[in-house]
């Protein structure tokens, strides 16, 4: 089931936007044009990821700069923690994300 999540001018190319969809945190980040969503807890302590630093597309927590790829939810750096994604399309300004997609990661933390 897609919903709204946000519009496309709220997330800038090489930023990211946390938002709340049916109490779950998804941050919603935009690599060169291309919106991409993800688990926005960090596994480690908490840390909202879309408050950290995004480089290309890995995300570092602001907390204590966990890395994690935003197209895969995959654990750059330590390595062991990947992160649910999230199934996004874009209908005309609209960020769509479908948030009852079985999670397409297998080893992930929401």
């Amino acid at each position: 089931m897609y919903v709204k999540a946000t519009t496309a001018d709220r997330v800038k190319s090489g930023r990211g936007l946390g938002v709340q969809l049916n109490q779950l945190f998804i941050g919603i980040y935009n690599v060169d044009g291309e919106y991409f969503a993800i688990g926005d807890v960090c596994p480690h302590m908490g840390g909202t990821l879309h408050h950290g630093w995004l480089d290309g597309c890995v995300i570092s927590c602001p907390l204590h700069m966990w890395e994690f790829d935003v197209k895969t939810g995959k654990s750059v750096w330590p390595g062991d923690a990947d992160l649910v994604t999230y199934p996004v399309k874009v209908e005309g300004e609209d960020i769509l994300v479908d948030i009852e997609s079985p999670p397409q990661n297998e080893n992930q933390t929401s």
